[in-house]
């Protein structure tokens, strides 16, 4: 399809185009200022590595060996963080709160990423008040109990909270604004689609066509 006849349909249909996209935004800015919100809790978690007493004369080599074993520690505590055993704890921790998770909910939200010497935790949820209280659990657990989690940590190093929210954030303004936006792109973009496949698929033909059809000017119709 030439653009020249793409642009010549859009042009025709240009008021559907514009409804369906301004309804989707109008639609979004509802859903925005009524919806549930969904707020974000997280927190980075940092291997100190420990080095031994009287190392300083071989410390650099300690501590680059270290560091590659580091690396496969922290692959270890974040297929830990991840696990079940341990996101069935922070539920029991959390059920004497009486606060109730649903399991399966928890594993497939929580998000538990590697980085040089740690890990990151972060988590979406609607009630702030749960995200921020699972987070906390989560990394209570991960540190506080690390020797009975991961019981050869101890020969490594130590895990240390470095950073970590104190209340569940709520998204930017420049978060909404971009989900807005892209929504409205995806209206604007099924409507011409849909515009496009309905003037194909329907045969149809229309006044305007016909200058190109018959490749002459029309002097005049008669309705």
């Amino acid at each position: 399809m030439a653009a020249a006849r793409v642009g010549k349909i859009l042009g025709r249909w240009w008021w559907f185009v514009a409804v369906v996209t301004i309804a989707t935004i109008a639609a979004s800015l509802v859903w925005q200022a009524v919806g549930p919100v969904p707020h974000r809790a997280e927190a980075e978690l940092l291997l100190v590595l420990e080095l031994p007493p009287d190392s300083e004369d071989r410390q650099f080599g300690i501590e680059n060996s270290r560091a590659q074993a580091s690396s496969v520690v922290i692959q270890d505590l974040v297929r830990l963080a991840r696990g079940r055993n341990l996101h069935r704890e922070v539920i029991e921790e959390l059920g004497k709160e009486n606060i109730v998770i649903d399991l399966e909910t928890l594993i497939e939200t929580i998000e538990v990423f590697p980085f040089a010497r740690g890990l990151r935790l972060e988590l979406t949820w609607q009630n702030p008040l749960h995200a921020q209280a699972i987070i906390d659990t989560t990394v209570r657990l991960l540190v506080d109990d690390q020797t009975r989690l991961y019981p050869s940590l101890k020969e490594l190093g130590t895990l240390r909270v470095i950073d970590k929210t104190d209340s569940a954030l709520q998204p930017t303004f420049a978060t909404r604004f971009l989900d807005i936006f892209l929504k409205a792109l995806v209206g604007l973009l099924t409507s011409m689609m849909v515009v496009l496949v309905f003037d194909w698929r329907g045969n149809r033909l229309f006044s305007d066509d016909v200058p190109d059809l018959l490749d002459t000017p029309i002097i005049g119709t008669v309705q």
